[in-house]
Formats: C-alpha cells, sequence, structure tokens
C-alpha cells in the first residue's frame, strides 16, 4: 500500500524540555522492549511484543504499524484503519499529535535505511506529555531497526529454505537418474547373457509390480507375480509395451499397484522390451539357424550317410547317434489351408519335447519325420498331436530301432510301409509301429514285388479290369467286405452303402472273378491281395477315399 501524505490539520508537538527522571524510567522498559524484538528474528512476533508491552512503556495503546515487507506496504494488525491516516513525521524527529474528541492519536516514523519510512501510531485517552513522546518517538527508531532485523531473517530463512528444497530436488534428480542408469545397465547386461525368465523377474523387482509376458498370439507365457502383495485390478495401472518395437516378439505388461512411480516404471518397462526384444529376435535367429542345420542332417541321414560323417555332424549340432534311435513319420488328414509347413514340424518338435527325447524333425516326401532316442510312447504322441491339431484324423508309424547311422534309411522305409499299411486298413487313424503289420511286412517288401504283383493279378486281375471299365469300386468293396470278416452290416456302414447294395455288388464280384467268397483258401488269397494291392498302389501320407474308409 502507499503511505498517505500528512494531514494538515495536524498538530505538531515540540519535544520541549524533559523531565529527565522520567523520562530515564521509561527509557529503560523500552531498553527491555526493544531487546525483546530484536530477539524474536520474527517480523509477526515482532508485533506480538509491541502489542503486549507498548502500553505498559508509553502508556498507549496500538491502533497499528504500517511498514514495507518484501517491498509490499503492510499494516499490522491486519485491515486499513477506519479513520482518516495521520500525518507521518520525518523519521527520528518529530511526533504528530491529534485530538479526536475523547482521545489523542499519536503518530511517528517507523525508521528505515532507505526507501520511505512507515508509521507507528499510538491512542491514549490524555494527551501525551513531553516525556511519553519522546520515548515514542525513540519506539519508532527500534521498532524499525527490529522489523529491518526481523525481516533480513526471515530472508535468510526464506532463501535457506530455498537452498534445501533446490537441494532436496536434486538429490531426488540424482537418484532418479542413478535408478534409471541401474535399470540401463541391468537390462543391457541381460540382453546378452541372460533370459526372458531374468528379464521378467528384474523388472518385477526394479519396479514391484507384477509382469505379463506374451506371444504374438496374446498367449500368456510367463507371470511373475509380487510376494506378499494383493492388489485390488481396479486399483493397478496396466502398462503395455509391445516387446522390441515387433508386434510380432509379443508384448510385456505391468501392473503397477498405485504407491509406485508411474514415470520409473514406463522407464524399467520401455528398457525391459529392448531388452526381451533382442532376446527373442536372437532365439529366433538361433532357432531358424539350428532348424536348418538339423533339416539338412535329418535329410541326408534319410538319404544314407557314412557312420563317422554322420556322428561327426550330428555332435557338431549336439546330437548323440551313437544310442539307438525311434525314426517316426507323420500324417494328418486334417485339411491344410489352416496350417503350414512349420505348423506341422512344430506340431511334432512340441510333442516330441514332452517326452524330453532329443530329436530331429523334417518334412520329406510329404511326411513329417522325427528321429529320437529310442523309447518313444506312441499313444502319448499321438495324443498330444490330436491335441495340438484339434481333431484325431492322422496316423503316425515308427520303423523298427535304427542301432546305428545306417540303418536310419531302412527305419524309415519301414515306417512309411507302416503308415501306409494302416492308412487303407479299416481303422485308418492311431498309431502303428512296423512290428505289428504282421503278414503286410512281407506284402510290403520290394524284394517280392514281383511274386506279390502276380499273386494280384491272379486273384483280382478280372475285377481291376471291370473297375476301369466302368468306373465300379468292386475291389475296394471286396477288401472292406474281407476285412470286416464278411460281415454285411459293418462293411455296408464302412462304405455307407446300403446292404442291399452291398449283396449286389458281392454278387456281381463272385460272378466276375469265378472265386468262391464261402470257400477259406479262395477267402485268405483274395484277402491277401487286396491288402497287397493297397500296399502297392496308395501313396504314402494321402488321405483315404470315403469308399475305402
Amino acid at each position: 500500500m502507499t503511505v498517505c501524505e500528512p494531514a494538515t490539520t495536524g498538530t505538531v508537538v515540540p519535544t520541549g524540555e524533559l523531565d529527565l527522571r522520567r523520562a530515564l524510567t521509561r527509557l529503560d522498559g523500552l531498553l527491555v522492549m526493544s531487546m525483546a524484538m530484536m530477539q524474536r528474528h520474527d517480523v509477526d512476533e515482532v508485533i506480538n511484543v509491541l502489542k503486549r508491552e507498548v502500553e505498559s512503556v508509553t502508556g498507549c495503546q496500538l491502533v497499528h504499524v504500517t511498514f514495507q515487507r518484501d517491498r509490499e506496504w503492510i499494516t499490522l494488525p491486519p485491515g486499513e484503519p477506519t479513520k482518516p491516516a495521520e500525518p507521518s513525521p520525518s523519521t527520528g524527529e518529530r511526533v504528530f499529535v491529534q485530538g479526536n474528541g475523547d482521545s489523542w492519536t499519536s503518530t511517528t516514523a517507523v525508521a528505515v535505511l532507505n526507501g520511505a519510512p512507515g508509521r507507528l501510531v499510538l491512542r491514549s485517552f490524555a494527551r501525551p506529555d513531553p516525556e511519553q513522546l519522546f520515548v515514542i518517538e525513540r519506539l519508532g527508531d527500534l521498532l524499525g531497526t527490529a522489523l529491518a532485523d526481523a525481516q533480513v531473517h526471515e530472508r535468510h530463512r526464506r532463501r535457506a529454505h530455498e537452498l534445501d528444497a533446490a537441494n532436496n530436488e536434486m538429490a531426488r534428480t540424482v537418484a532418479a537418474l542413478q535408478h534409471r542408469e541401474g535399470v540401463l545397465e541391468e537390462f543391457a547386461r541381460l540382453s546378452t547373457t541372460g533370459t526372458e525368465l531374468d528379464v521378467a523377474t528384474s523388472l518385477s523387482r526394479l519396479t514391484g509390480s507384477a509382469v505379463v509376458l506374451r506371444d504374438r498370439f496374446g498367449h500368456e507365457t510367463t507371470r511373475i507375480t509380487v510376494a506378499g502383495r494383493y492388489q485390488p485390478l481396479l486399483e493397478r495401472t496396466s502398462l503395455e509395451e509391445v516387446i522390441g518395437g515387433r508386434p510380432e516378439l509379443g508384448t510385456i505388461e505391468l501392473e503397477v499397484p498405485p504407491d509406485k512411480d508411474r514415470d520409473d516404471a514406463s522407464f524399467a518397462l520401455r528398457y525391459a522390451g529392448v531388452a526381451l526384444g533382442l532376446l527373442r529376435a536372437k532365439a529366433a535367429a538361433m532357432n531358424e539357424l539350428e532348424n536348418r542345420l538339423s533339416r539338412d542332417l535329418l535329410d541326408d541321414l534319410l538319404e544314407g550317410l557314412p557312420a563317422d560323417v554322420a556322428v561327426d555332424r550330428a555332435s557338431a549340432q549336439g546330437h548323440d547317434l551313437g544310442v539307438p534311435h525311434d525314426l517316426i513319420v507323420c500324417a494328418w488328414s486334417s485339411e491344410r489351408g489352416h496350417r503350414g509347413h512349420d505348423r506341422d514340424v512344430d506340431h511334432l518338435r512340441m510333442a516330441m519335447a514332452r517326452q524330453r527325447l532329443p530329436c530331429l524333425v523334417v518334412r520329406n516326401r510329404g511326411l513329417v519325420v522325427a528321429l529320437a532316442h529310442r523309447g518313444v510312447d506312441m499313444g502319448r504322441l499321438f495324443n498330444d498331436l490330436s491335441r495340438a491339431y484339434g481333431d484325431t484324423n492322422g496316423v503316425i508309424a515308427k520303423g523298427e530301432p535304427a542301432n546305428s547311422p545306417e540303418q536310419i534309411p531302412r527305419a524309415y522305409e519301414q515306417a512309411q510301409r507302416a503308415l501306409r499299411a494302416r492308412q487303407q486298413s479299416h481303422d485308418p487313424y492311431g498309431f502303428i509301429a512296423y512290428a505289428d503289420l504282421g503278414v503286410d511286412r512281407l506284402l510290403a517288401l520290394d524284394g517280392n514285388a514281383e511274386e506279390v504283383e502276380r499273386l494280384i493279378r491272379d486273384w483280382l486281375g478280372d475285377l481291376l479290369s471291370y473297375d476301369r471299365r466302368h468306373g465300379t469300386e468292386l475291389v475296394p468293396t471286396l477288401a472292406a467286405y474281407l476285412d470286416h470278416g464278411g460281415k454285411y452290416a459293418d462293411t455296408s456302414t464302412t462304405l455307407t452303402i446300403h446292404r442291399n447294395t452291398l449283396r449286389y455288388r458281392i454278387s456281381r464280384i463272385t460272378e466276375i472273378s469265378g472265386h468262391d467268397l464261402n470257400d477259406v483258401e479262395a477267402q485268405l488269397n483274395l484277402h491277401l491281395a487286396t491288402r497287397a494291392w493297397r500296399l502297392r498302389r496308395a501313396s504314402v501320407g494321402e488321405p483315404l477315399r470315403n469308399a475305402v474308409r
């Protein structure tokens, strides 16, 4: 506020001659009061001392004090005076006294080193005597000094507080930078020497939050929870980051409790995503390289490799060929439009991994082939593949154990024959081993090919010629009929034809072939011929026709 100019109606009261004894008595109280004000070092406390002691020292009551505080005019006690402003005397020289009916107002300057002086206004019920005015004038000087000292201390305290706040803020900034530097160092180290689990565990520890890793399809692969902490779902903040900035690598999610710093959590999450991206990209590259080397090795093994070369190449890839192996072939009859080459290989590889048997997997001649350490559980393998494909429309087959690399091609051929035999049977889906084939092992041998072909011509030649000329299916019908032991109900169900149709076909078969189906020896030879015909004509891995099924 602005200090008003002195009122023109004021009365100037000279000090005159003082009664020294009375003046000294008042000055003694003023000295004690000034010492109390100087010890306070706080403007409000100085004013409180003034309010409490001014009447005992001057014989007057405090009306208000006006002074500059941080370049602003302040009136204490707070509030503007209700009466017109009293005149302001020059510093340390004069006291203005003004009568106001039943009271007197005394105004003196509050001394300052520079700038406009403040104003001290007192009220008394009698006109102040010279000794009172002398003390009031000195009080203005001492009050100005006390207020100036208090304001200096206030500025020092304020600057000290600001300095402390700045130091604290700097300390917090340094701590945050050190924390983030630690985060960067941690994830930089893990990106080269750690695992996905290490990254997720470190992220959870650094942020105090739960961590969830998902693959590209949104399936959860890893979850790290915070021990001893339960936080209601609505109170959590979920932060998500695309791993390595590549959606095909998946995502990482952080469930941040409300008592944790979200900015620090976001920073840690971002660099954890970078570390995971490097790990997954490296793993994908290494996996592709290993798969390519494994495919090349197994392709060569199926064709035939010298034992020493095969063992050395396998050893370089971490696979031991010095123990007996099972050779597995797999063919699934589901629609292939919804799954590609890699998905078939992955299904078999993951199913084999559940049995904890080292293996090599490749696609060869339309089949998915696995070479694994001996001991494959075929039933478990079929069940795992059925779950992976979502149906049981497939067959897996195993050759005889290969005790050396040279025996692998033979085991592969045996597995294909077993697969072909199972596919052409009345129950085409499931699993089979070459050792379970029985008579089909003889029929499928390449060394017996000429005799087997003669068996087919002698017993099925007329029927095959008739089917070719007329587009009928008498040979497949005969095969199904003999597989079911001559039972009409089971055969018609398998062929999905009416019984009367089946009876008609059987009569035509008897008529055209000239063989009596009730004769035991004829039945045996015809059954062997139809089985040989199916084994020789079927393509390995080819889905069966409905008529054959």
